[in-house]
């Protein structure tokens, strides 16, 4: 059949695009993957130039597993000439405008398999095949992929007031904003959060009247990027992670926060030298402050504003803010997708209602056992800190790869083991 396919994906973000490049080595397989945007864009809304990623260039969509692969980052170097620009610059990791535009370049090398413009409407299964219904075509499959990706996480109280003036960083909000002689509150001390606070300093949205960040932590915490620390983003560690019992898991990952969600060192660094440079040499009178240990309670809309109601978690008192502007550094959480409603009832969900899901990253369910429902991207409490990162995306891709093909089209069991050990030793 003209719109049969062994996999078909539902999302095209660096997951699917990884997915997509491996599948180069299963020959037999004829996949498709699509998506609701005109092209391929990754965060677009949080593109400040100074934004690096948090993993190592070589950790790109294929290279760990298939390094002669033609869509890796280096290819990406040397077919646009400049590969030893980029040695040049010593750089052990790339900018985020840096890490897309290599997205899209592998995406305009694998038109045929993916397509944009396709938003999904619904997805259905019947006998031994999947239904994949969109707004403009209808498609069947053996097996089904889904990476929809993340939504912002608003905060409850901010729920009532999200607008033009109280809004999450990931919308179209941040790139009109104008925020000349305006209060601004930045709630979330994460990276995110760090990198707006930022570029708002630095007049982006044109010049503050006053701006304070708002965290929950303790101080603008680093990211813990040591060597040992990054045993976590390895095979071999997921994979004794996985082998635990599930009630085990949860206090492991939370425990492991600063791993993946803390901000990079060097650009806490930079911000410092930033601010003292202002504040110190320039005597620049920008108003600024960061308040950690708070915790935002409520939001009261005033004639004027916005009061911002704190918990001040260091003297346990409650303080407020005065705003006009409120942006929600808040992060994300994983949602199910509506699309999946008319096959909820064939799902099996864990306590919390997320799937579960088994190590080859394909969802326990009740259909046949030959047709399977891979899930990226939503397995933190499976698989652990790695899941959400790009860390481990080729790795993954290569396993449901060799998972779909019943044999190993990738090696990726002759992987050493780490040197901090979690099994039990017998």
């Amino acid at each position: 059949m003209k719109n049969h396919y062994d996999l078909l994906g539902i999302g095209i973000g660096p997951f699917h695009l990884s997915l997509a490049a491996l599948m180069r080595k299963h020959e037999k397989a004829r996949t498709l993957f699509l998506d609701q945007k005109s092209g391929f864009e990754w965060h677009s809304e949080l593109m400040f130039s100074e934004a690096d990623m948090q993993t190592s260039y070589l950790k790109d969509l294929v290279t760990p597993v298939d390094p002669t692969n033609p869509h890796s980052f280096l290819n990406f170097l040397v077919e646009n000439g400049i590969f030893y620009s980029f040695m040049n610059t010593n750089r052990k990791v790339v900018t985020r405008i840096e890490f897309e535009q290599y997205c899209q370049w592998v995406s305009s090398k694998m038109n045929e398999g993916l397509k944009f413009n396709s938003s999904v409407e619904s997805v259905s299964f019947k006998g031994d095949k999947f239904l994949i219904e969109t707004s403009k075509e209808t498609y069947t499959s053996t097996n089904l992929s889904i990476a929809t990706g993340v939504q912002p996480r608003i905060p409850e109280c901010a729920l009532k007031h999200i607008g033009a003036t109280v809004f999450h960083a990931k919308s179209s909000s941040l790139k009109s904003i104008d925020l000349t002689n305006k209060r601004v509150l930045i709630i979330g001390g994460g990276q995110t959060g760090v990198e707006v606070f930022t570029s708002a300093i630095q007049e982006k949205w044109g010049r503050v009247k006053n701006i304070r960040l708002i965290s929950r932590r303790q101080n603008l915490e680093p990211l813990d990027e040591s060597p040992f620390t990054n045993e976590y983003f390895s095979p071999s560690y997921v994979e004794d992670f996985f082998k635990l019992e599930q009630g085990h898991k949860e206090p492991i990952v939370k425990a492991q926060k600063l791993a993946s969600d803390g901000n990079t060192p060097q650009y806490l660094e930079k911000l410092y030298n930033l601010l003292y440079q202002m504040k110190h040499v320039e005597k620049h009178p920008l108003d600024f402050k960061i308040l950690p240990y708070r915790n935002l309670v409520d939001i009261r809309k005033t004639d004027s504003g916005y009061h911002a109601i704190l918990e001040n978690n260091f003297h346990h008192l409650h303080e407020t803010l005065e705003a006009d502007i409120i942006i929600l550094s808040t992060g994300f959480c994983i949602g199910i997708p509506k699309i999946f409603d008319n096959i909820k009832d064939l799902l099996h969900f864990d306590e919390q209602g997320r799937f579960i899901i088994r190590r080859n990253f394909d969802l326990d369910w009740k259909g046949p056992s030959e047709n399977k429902i891979y899930a990226l991207n939503f397995s933190r409490h499976r698989h652990g800190i790695s899941e959400p990162q790009t860390s481990l995306m080729a790795w993954r891709s290569a396993t449901i790869i060799n998972d779909m093909a019943g044999t190993e089209v990738y090696k990726i069991n002759h992987t050493a083991p780490c040197f901090v050990q979690y099994g039990m030793l017998i």
